[in-house]
C-alpha cells in the first residue's frame, strides 16, 4: 500500500528488544527536539517581529535612559537662557579724622548685559544640540530595532529548523514501524536494524546541537525584550522577509538617516559657537547702582551710586574659542560627507544582495523541495515494496531535511540581508 510513511498508524505487535532499545532512543530525541519547536498546548500565545520590537523599546530602563539624556540636552537651553546673576557688594571703611573717627558705608548691585547677541547665539546651539540628541535617540532606537530584529531572525531560524529535525525524526519513526513489521515476518536483515540505529545516533547528535543553540538565544531574547520572567512565547512570522523597497526610496531615506542629521545639527551648533567667538570683541557692560552713606562726629551724608564697567578686548578676542568652533564643525561636516559616501556606496550593493537572496530563496523552496519531497514519497513506497533497501530510504529522508534546512538558511540570509538594508538606509521599521 502506497503513502506518505509519516502517516501510516502502527497497527503492529510490541517490537523485539532491540527494536524497542531504537524506540527509546527516537523518543527521547523527540522530547529533545521539542524544546525547539514552535507550537505547544501550554504556549498558546505567538510573538511576532514587530511585539517583539515594540517590547524592547517599552521597557522602563530603555525609556528612563531616553528622557534622561534629552533632559541633560535640554539643561545646557535652560542654562543659556538664563541671565547673569546681579552681584551685591557691600563696604566699609573707617578712617580717623581731626574731629574723630569717621565711617563711609557703600551698598551696591550691578548686573551685566550682553548687548553683541552672543547669548542668543549660545541658546541657538544649544538648541541645536538637542535636536543632535533627539537624532541621536532616533540612531540608538534604530540600532535596538536593529538588534531584536536580528536575534529574533536567529531565533526563529533555529526554531524553524528545529521543527524540521522533529519531522525527520519522525520519519525515522515510520522507518522503524516499517522494518518492525519485515523483521517480525522474518523478512529484513540485521543491517537495516543497525542501520537505523546509526541515523538515530546522528539524528540525536545534530538535534542536541540545535536545541543547545536555540535554548541560548531564547534567553537572550527573552532578556532583551524584558520577557526574562514569564519566559519567551512561540515565535510567529514567515522567516522570508517582504520584497525590498525600491532603490529610489531607499536612497532618499538614507539621506535622513538619524546619524547624519545628528552630525548636520552638532556642526550647526559648533557654527553659532563660532559667531559668538567673532563677536567677543564687543564687550559685556556691567551696569551697577548703590548707595553711599558717611558718618562723621558732627555730620552725615548719603548719596547714590552709579557704575559703570566694561572690559577692554586688548588681548582675548575670543581667537582661541573661534578656531575651536570652526574646526570642530568643518570635523563634523567631514565626517557628515565620509560617512553618508559609505552608506551611499553600500547600499546599492546590499540592495541588490537582498533582492536576489529573496528571489533565490523563493526559487529553492518552490523546486528543490518540492521535488524532495516527491522523490521521498517514491523511495518510501520502493522500500515497503522491496524494490529498494533502507540506504535509499534514508538517503531520501536525509535529501528532503537538506533541502528544507537549505530553503531555511537562504530565507535567513534573504532575511538578514534586509535587515542590514534598513539598518543601512535608515529606513524606519516596527516603530
Amino acid at each position: 500500500m502506497r503513502g506518505d510513511l509519516s502517516h501510516r498508524t502502527c497497527w503492529l505487535q510490541p517490537p523485539r528488544l532491540a527494536f524497542g532499545s531504537i524506540k527509546i532512543a527516537l523518543s527521547a530525541i523527540a522530547l529533545l527536539v521539542s524544546s525547539a519547536t514552535a507550537v505547544t498546548a501550554a504556549e498558546p500565545r505567538a510573538l511576532d517581529e514587530r511585539q517583539a520590537v515594540a517590547l524592547a523599546l517599552a521597557r522602563p530602563a530603555y525609556r528612563e535612559l531616553e528622557d534622561s539624556r534629552l533632559a541633560v540636552a535640554g539643561s545646557e537651553v535652560t542654562a543659556a537662557n538664563l541671565l547673569p546673576n546681579p552681584v551685591f557688594a557691600w563696604e566699609q571703611d573707617r578712617m580717623g579724622a581731626p574731629a574723630g573717627r569717621s565711617t563711609e558705608s557703600t551698598a551696591k548691585i550691578s548686573q551685566s548685559f550682553d548687548f553683541s547677541g552672543r547669548r542668543a547665539l549660545r541658546h541657538e546651539a544649544a538648541t541645536n544640540r538637542v535636536d543632535a540628541a533627539r537624532f541621536d535617540q532616533q540612531d540608538r532606537r534604530l540600532n535596538t530595532v536593529v538588534e531584536v530584529r536580528r536575534l529574533f531572525s536567529e531565533t526563529l531560524y533555529r526554531q524553524e529548523t528545529g521543527s524540521a529535525y522533529a519531522r525527520w525524526l519522525r520519519r525515522i519513526e515510520s522507518a522503524t514501524e516499517i522494518v518492525r513489521n519485515l523483521a517480525k515476518a522474518g523478512e529484513v536483515s540485521g543491517y537495516d536494524r543497525r542501520r537505523l540505529e546509526r541515523e538515530a545516533q546522528t539524528a540525536k547528535a545534530r538535534a542536541a546541537g540545535f536545541a543547545a543553540e536555540y535554548a541560548r538565544m531564547r534567553e537572550t531574547m527573552a532578556g532583551l525584550i524584558g520577557e526574562s520572567g514569564g519566559g519567551l512565547p512561540t515565535l510567529a512570522g514567515e522567516l522570508l522577509p517582504d520584497n525590498a523597497p525600491a532603490l529610489e526610496a531607499v536612497q532618499i531615506a538614507l539621506r535622513q538617516r538619524p546619524d547624519l542629521a545628528s552630525l548636520a545639527a552638532q556642526a550647526n551648533a559648533y557654527g553659532r559657537e563660532r559667531t559668538a567667538a567673532e563677536r567677543a570683541w564687543i564687550p559685556e557692560v556691567t551696569l551697577g547702582l548703590g548707595q553711599k552713606r558717611v558718618d562723621e562726629p558732627n555730620r552725615s551724608d548719603t548719596g547714590v551710586i552709579l557704575a559703570f564697567s566694561v572690559p577692554l578686548p586688548v588681548f582675548d578676542r575670543g581667537q582661541a574659542n573661534e578656531q575651536r568652533a570652526r574646526a570642530r564643525a568643518s570635523t563634523l561636516r567631514a565626517e557628515q560627507a565620509l560617512t553618508y559616501a559609505k552608506g551611499e556606496a553600500e547600499v546599492k550593493g546590499i540592495w541588490r544582495q537582498t533582492v536576489e537572496l529573496r528571489q533565490a530563496a523563493q526559487t529553492f523552496r518552490r523546486e528543490s523541495l518540492g521535488s524532495s519531497r516527491e522523490l521521498t514519497g517514491i523511495a518510501e513506497a520502493a522500500y515497503r515494496g522491496g524494490e529498494s533497501g533502507v540506504l535509499e530510504l534514508l538517503d531520501a529522508y536525509r535529501s528532503e531535511l537538506e533541502a528544507e534546512t537549505t530553503a531555511l538558511d537562504l530565507e535567513l540570509r534573504a532575511r538578514l540581508a534586509r535587515i542590514e538594508l534598513d539598518a543601512v538606509s535608515g529606513v524606519k521599521t516596527h516603530e
